[in-house]
């Protein structure tokens, strides 16, 4: 095969699992730490009465329902789309550098063609697939012009 192109993929590999570990290790010790942390001030309560004041306030009642296991809070629209837009734009420049390098060295297997076709047509997937879904939001009425939630 070509040297570049697996010292490219071994490198963005070996990037991805530190990433990986690394990523894991730190929501591991948030949520350890955040357990604690609800632990001590649960211990705290004693009574029904304690439960009903410490609920009766909004950091209270915001404290209750972070103790769930499940996140019941539905997700803005504007944070799915913008994960869209971030990885249709990252995929189509990731595209077109592989495009690039496809012109300026010699790929003779077609390789940073293919990547780079394939990468583009991701981007603008992702691309389209957020516009279409500001449009469906805007419909359905999930978002107006004015709201940024």
């Amino acid at each position: 095969m070509y040297p570049v192109l697996e010292d490219a993929v071994v490198s963005v590999t070996i990037c991805w699992i530190v990433w990986v570990i690394f990523t894991s290790l730190r929501r591991y010790l948030i949520a350890k730490t955040k357990a604690r942390l609800q632990e001590k001030i649960l211990e705290r309560i004693t009574s029904s009465d304690a439960i009903a004041t410490l609920a009766a306030n909004d950091s209270g009642r915001h404290f209750l329902e972070s103790i769930t296991v499940e996140d019941s809070q539905p997700h803005s629209p504007f944070a799915r789309i913008l994960f869209g837009l971030q990885a249709g734009i990252a995929l189509f420049f990731f595209g077109a550098a592989m495009l690039s390098l496809h012109h300026h060295v010699n790929d003779n297997g077609n390789g940073f063609m293919i990547i780079g076709t394939g990468g583009i047509g991701l981007g603008l997937g992702f691309l389209f697939a957020s516009a279409a879904s500001i449009f469906v939001s805007r419909k359905l009425g999930l978002i107006s012009s004015e709201s940024r939630d």
